[in-house]
């Protein structure tokens, strides 16, 4: 009975480069991938393993010679029937050819899903890809599974793109999940190698917002609170958990349910006498929230995630953000008030909407300017870490199709497509590399090696200087002063000097990346073909 038993495997792709992701990502995964594995172990005759390779911490996994996870000798240890791939990170694309290439010779099923391969099927089906689903995976990947296991056709699956007799088949859509209440909690265990010390958690899928840069179009549609926090319950009570990501776009677009959850949170939390650390990803006008800031509060979140994109008007109008510069010190000051740690998201360098006689760019700003504004934005709000990307035309966005129409997208492969390297043709006939180097010089004045020194100047002088006011707050038994005092001297004089000294190494490596001479003969190439086409 046991050797009728098949094997799905599902691969997290590595980075094709070191990034800013790279030393999160072995402390973690992706919570996709974990879901629609969980749903293909529903299946009787079907055993599922997840291997994320940027988190294969374990001596056992087998490793190439470049340290990458070895996948021949992965399907001699255990052949696998299926193999499926996470295909939402453009950067991780030609990896997944890579290895679908590999399978495909073994005369592997192989699929893959997420928001990159929904864009562009057909380049999947050309590189070794047998199925590429469309929308959610978890009920799709049951059904493939059934259908190939019966040997059955994969034309009654809905949300499938696949060819046959190297004729390309489309399915019809498949209707986007909204009951998330009867699915399984995912299950972490089914990851192989791997050392997660921060787990990834979910309660909304898709996303209100229209940004132009942005490949997430569906409407967001949510999972209950209770549902959120029976996975949170799970996590913690089955593995250890106290660190959790929550991944969703955005963390309140329905502020009564962000609420409710908090208020289970926070009673989850004294009840079983633990303490849970959570980071959430949430807009920054949601600083207008007061109620919602005080029950994320109580709940014991600390940590959120903002994506400011750019202190710059005439950006964030081209980007659809939906708001202006003028407010945002005022909520990021809000942010701080209630003791939120932010982590602010920035795009350089984003291309501006030509005006309707398309010969001149509304509010031409030199990039010495941007620089500028972006320092003066970054360190007068006093955000506590970074990260600046150049801007990526991801497709299936509206700023690809803008610029493929404009003519200004490099033809680079997209193992560059993270964010650190510059993609097409800037505004104002500035060249793609002074854009690079205008990123570095704003990272490395916030990542810089000089925190080693502030960090030393606040410890001997700022801090016992601090500890003169305080110790008479503590001779008169105003204890509670001397707490405050401690607690903001270690936050913003130490703690945060600590991390982006540390961050400094990390920013050293990410733009070693860029001085290598294979990209920028490529870029070279990439303009040369641009500036041919436009002749």
């Amino acid at each position: 009975m046991l050797n009728n038993r098949k094997l799905f495997r599902l691969i997290i792709p590595s980075f094709p480069n070191f990034n800013i992701y790279s030393r999160i990502a072995i402390k973690t995964t992706a919570y996709g991938p974990v879901c629609v594995g969980t749903m293909a172990n529903q299946l009787k005759n079907w055993d599922v393993e997840i291997i994320d390779e940027n988190n294969c911490q374990s001596k056992f996994c087998p490793k190439t010679k470049q340290g990458l996870v070895d996948h021949k000798k992965l399907q001699q240890l255990r052949p696998a029937d299926v193999v499926g791939f996470y295909g939402s990170l453009t950067s991780t694309v030609p990896r997944i050819f890579e290895l679908a290439k590999l399978y495909k010779d073994h005369d592997i099923l192989t699929i893959t899903g997420g928001k990159h391969v929904e864009n562009l099927p057909e380049e999947s089906l050309d590189n070794n890809i047998d199925i590429v689903v469309v929308g959610d995976g978890e009920k799709a990947i049951q059904e493939v599974l059934v259908n190939f296991e019966n040997e059955k056709s994969f034309h009654d699956i809905e949300g499938l793109v696949f060819k046959e007799n190297k004729q390309v088949y489309k399915t019809p859509a498949r209707e986007l999940m909204h009951n998330f209440e009867d699915l399984p909690l995912p299950e972490f265990h089914l990851i192989r190698y791997a050392n997660i010390k921060i787990f990834p958690i979910s309660r909304i899928r898709g996303c209100n917002m229209c940004c132009e840069f942005c490949a997430v179009k569906d409407k967001a549609r949510y999972a209950t609170p209770v549902r959120m926090m029976k996975q949170i319950a799970h996590l913690v009570e089955n593995y250890g958990a106290r660190n959790f990501f929550e991944s969703s776009d955005h963390f309140a677009p329905d502020k009564d349910d962000a609420i409710e959850f908090c208020r289970l949170l926070e009673a989850y939390q004294k009840a079983n006498k633990v303490k849970i650390k959570m980071t959430v990803q949430i807009r920054l006008n949601d600083a207008q929230h007061d109620d919602l800031l005080l029950a994320m509060k109580r709940a014991g979140i600390h940590n959120v995630c903002i994506g400011y994109e750019s202190p710059i008007d005439e950006e964030l109008i081209a980007m659809k953000k939906g708001y202006l510069s003028k407010d945002m010190q005022a909520w990021t000051k809000k942010y701080h008030s209630y003791g939120f740690f932010i982590h602010g998201m920035f795009i350089f360098g984003y291309p501006y909407k030509k005006e309707s006689d398309e010969s001149r760019v509304t509010n031409e700003i030199s990039i010495e300017e941007k620089v500028k504004r972006f320092k003066k934005f970054i360190f007068k709000s006093r955000i506590d870490t970074v990260q600046l990307l150049l801007t990526i035309p991801l497709p299936g966005t509206e700023l690809r199709k803008r610029l493929e129409a404009e003519n200004r997208v490099y033809d680079i492969g997209w193992e560059y497509y993270d964010g650190q390297f510059p993609l097409f043709k800037p505004d104002f006939g500035v060249e793609p590399e002074a854009m690079q180097q205008a990123v570095t010089k704003i990272m490395r004045r916030f990542y810089g090696v000089q925190n080693l020194a502030y960090i030393i100047i606040n410890i001997v002088i700022n801090f016992p200087i601090m500890l003169i006011p305080s110790a008479f707050s503590l001779f008169s038994m105003r204890a509670r002063y001397l707490i405050h005092v401690f607690k903001k001297w270690y936050r913003f004089l130490f703690r945060n000097q600590s991390i982006r000294f540390g961050g400094h190494f990390i920013v050293k490596g990410w733009f070693k990346n860029f001085k290598k001479g294979k990209f920028t003969s490529i870029l070279n190439n990439a303009k040369n073909k641009l500036l041919s086409n436009l002749n």
